[in-house]
């Protein structure tokens, strides 16, 4: 095909694709806002990538979309055991979900990983000893713009991350029996309710029995918008600084990570909203760029059904207008069938003529279809079938089909030599048998003689199937008599 013919059949498609496009031209206004840290959340606020990460490393991770399944998750008897992650909630935790929670915590079954940089989780948080301001931190070395952007080194233990902080509030711990700063900003920072210079804790972390339990007063780390954010000159890894942090509060990945979904306010609807429909429209500026071509076609159907009156053939003029889309139908089909596929109409289609598995001689029928010459998806289509009519003979014999069958349970009914014949009889047929049914594309090496193929096929098919006293060829009438099937069941050539 020419390149000129490609392309306009490119723009043929593109063309209908857009007069049957079902996407609209949207006005909307909305008064704002968001769904959230949630984990379910894809926006750049979201936290959903934090989501796949945490399976993807192995975790056993369960989302607690409301109430009752955070309930029923903190809630576990026994002892296993659980770690609670709160990413920026929208919502305070509930009496009863706060003392399920304290309850886990002080047994040491359930620890956490909590950013709150307000002050909407205040009895969370006092539960663990440490309590938040609310008031953005200001670190004056900060090389961002926006001197609130900032970065900490965060220790724990034996590991060491460097991440990014956007607008975190300071974590004070001056009642806290548990928790220790893990990553400060520099000594010329402030807040906005403190003016008074010194380093401000950001993360802080500690345990109880065998639980631990790590806050943050900064969600951005956990976003989708930073989750990935990397600094080579400073060293920054987002996400290194987030797994130092899943790692330290989970030292092993047997326990079950309860992802909290259920505290946040899901997305406003907006408050105005339409949309117009891009086909109609598309259909409609073409009609109307046609019709100014030229005025003649608009009254072409009146002009019609007055020259048929001259002959007194009286229509109407919706008939007319009927007759004249049947010539311009004909008319295109024509064009185009004469452009794209100037070949001879062929009969590929047509059905293969059936062979009973039942002959005993050679029929008209088997006759015929030996004789008939045929195209290469004729030829395809009937080594197909050669497939399917050994494969279900072999998987009746030997209880695996050709694609799986060994050569050794071959060899021990008919021989080595001919099992090694047949298996790549079988391997042969069973990659045409993929061409055939599309899940391969190509052929290598190419067929260049279909017929011979079939041929040779067909005959060392037989061979094989001789040799387990079956036969698809059938025997010759001997004396006038029928000789006994050997196999009665019927199938398509």
């Amino acid at each position: 095909m020419k390149l000129s013919q490609f392309l306009s059949i490119l723009g043929v498609v593109a063309l209908v694709a857009v007069i049957y496009s079902p996407s609209t031209i949207g006005f909307s206004a909305s008064p704002g806002g968001d769904g959230g840290t949630g984990p379910t959340d894809t926006s750049s606020s979201g936290t959903s990538m934090f989501l796949s990460y945490l399976r993807g490393a192995g975790y056993h991770v369960t989302v607690a979309n409301d109430s009752q399944q955070l309930m029923t998750s903190l809630s576990l008897t026994g002892k296993e055991k659980a770690v609670y992650i709160l990413i920026g909630p929208d919502l305070a935790l509930s009496g009863p979900e706060l003392q399920a929670f304290r309850d886990g915590y002080q047994s040491g079954r359930i620890s956490a990983l909590i950013a709150e940089g307000n002050t909407t989780n205040g009895a969370l948080l006092d539960v663990l000893g440490a309590a938040v301001s609310g008031a953005p931190i200001v670190d004056p070395t900060s090389s961002f713009q926006d001197k609130r952007v900032f970065t900490v080194d965060l220790s724990l233990g034996s590991a060491t991350a460097t991440g990014l902080i956007d607008i975190a509030s300071p974590i004070l711990l001056s009642s806290s029996p548990y928790l220790q700063a893990a990553a400060q900003t520099s000594r010329l920072s402030y807040d906005l309710l403190n003016s008074t210079i010194g380093p401000r804790t950001v993360v802080a972390a500690g345990s109880l029995v065998a639980a631990r339990a790590i806050v943050l007063t900064d969600s951005a780390p956990f976003t989708n918008f930073l989750f990935n954010y990397t600094q080579p000159q400073g060293g920054v890894d987002e996400k290194s600084f987030v797994a130092a942090m899943v790692n330290w509060v989970d030292p092993g990945k047997n326990t079950t990570i309860v992802f909290d979904s259920s505290h946040y306010v899901g997305p406003k609807p907006p408050k105005f909203e339409a949309g117009l429909p891009i086909g109609p429209l598309v259909a409609y500026s073409i009609e109307q760029s046609l019709s100014g071509l030229n005025s003649y076609y608009a009254s072409f159907p009146s002009q019609v059904s007055g020259f048929l009156g001259g002959f007194g053939v009286h229509v109407s003029d919706g008939v007319a207008t009927a007759l004249v889309a049947l010539i311009l139908l004909v008319s295109v089909y024509g064009a185009v069938t004469r452009w794209f596929a100037p070949e001879k109409k062929g009969k590929d289609d047509q059905p293969l003529p059936s062979v009973e598995r039942t002959i005993v001689a050679q029929s008209r029928e088997r006759t015929d279809f030996l004789q008939t010459s045929r195209s290469k998806g004729g030829y395809v289509a009937t080594l197909s079938q050669l497939y399917e009519l050994l494969d279900s003979i072999v998987a009746g014999e030997f209880g695996e089909g050709i694609s799986t069958v060994k050569e050794s349970a071959l060899a021990e009914r008919i021989g080595a030599d001919d099992a090694r014949r047949a298996k790549r009889l079988f391997l042969s047929l069973s990659r045409l048998h993929e061409y055939a049914s599309g899940d391969r594309r190509y052929l290598f090496p190419p067929v260049l003689r279909w017929r011979a193929l079939t041929s040779r096929m067909t005959s060392d098919a037989e061979a094989f199937l001789n040799r387990l006293g079956i036969t698809i060829a059938g025997e010759e009438e001997r004396s006038g008599q029928r000789m006994e099937p050997l196999i009665r069941e019927r199938v398509r050539a």
